[in-house]
């Protein structure tokens, strides 16, 4: 009976212990590479490749089922992912993915939130992909709360994208081409969608929403153009469509307040 009893305790430690495994995939080559990996929880999935000289990687992972796959090549580029380092406790669930080829290259994705959800604290279900092909390009995402999807996509010298979530619900996407390009998305509320694409030189897209249900379209041809588009409230629709050489443009739109009297 003792040796029925010590075998299926065998068997549940195995099972128990192969239900919380993290998995961990790294390859390098090249010089002074640098790959930094810490995962707790349960069936996270990180993947890292680099190749060339004086990259660096840094993921850290807790809670449950998240994913980040980290593709570098060229020289001194730098990737960081976090993903629930506030740690929640149970499934996340988030996916991150980072791609850059070039010099200098900087990508940034935070999958994590202190603020509680249907999930308890933490962020869940959120999607952030960064593309960065070109030199000196800087990316940067953050996501708090529940099901955001981000994606950056660059090419060229010295771009700049930042995206801000919060809430639920918000996507946000950017492409730009060309070089000295800046985007900065910031999302506050519930299921609102931002879609930037600009090509050319030294062109800038600033993108605010607050509330529920906007849907904004910056989009930007030329060289030093530039477009402001500010919604609060629920369910505004902005279009930009701009091409040429300095052209600006500034929208704003929030709800009328009923009066008091």
């Amino acid at each position: 009976m003792k040796k029925v009893i010590f075998c299926a305790g065998a068997l549940m430690f195995g099972a128990v212990a192969f239900a919380q495994s993290n998995s961990s995939l790294v390859g390098q080559s090249g010089n002074h590479n640098q790959s930094d990996v810490d995962q707790q929880g349960l069936s996270n999935l990180s993947f890292v490749s680099q190749s060339g000289d004086h990259n660096s990687a840094d993921v850290d992972q807790k809670a449950e089922y998240n994913e980040a796959f980290v593709i570098q090549t060229g020289s001194h580029n730098s990737a960081i992912t976090g993903q629930n380092d506030d740690g929640l406790q149970g499934p996340a669930a988030n996916f991150a993915m980072q791609y850059q080829s070039g010099n200098h290259n900087e990508a940034v994705i935070s999958q994590d939130s202190p603020y509680t959800n249907g999930a308890g604290s933490g962020t869940v279900n959120g999607v952030a992909m960064q593309i960065q092909s070109g030199n000196g390009n800087d990316a940067s995402i953050e996501q708090l709360n529940s099901n955001h999807i981000s994606v950056q996509m660059q090419s060229g010298d010295n771009n700049s994208a930042d995206d801000f979530q919060t809430g639920a619900s918000h996507e946000s996407y950017t492409v730009q081409s060309g070089n000295h390009n800046e985007s900065d998305v910031y999302q506050n509320g519930w299921g609102s969608n931002s879609y930037v694409m600009q090509t050319g030189d030294h062109n800038t897209s600033d993108v605010e929403q607050k509330g529920d249900r906007h849907m904004s379209w910056s989009m930007q041809s030329g060289n030093h153009n530039a477009s402001t588009v500010t919604q609060n409230g629920s369910q505004h629709m902005s279009l930009v469509n701009q091409s040429g050489n300095h052209n600006s443009s500034m929208v704003n739109q929030g709800n009328l307040v009923p009066s008091a009297n």
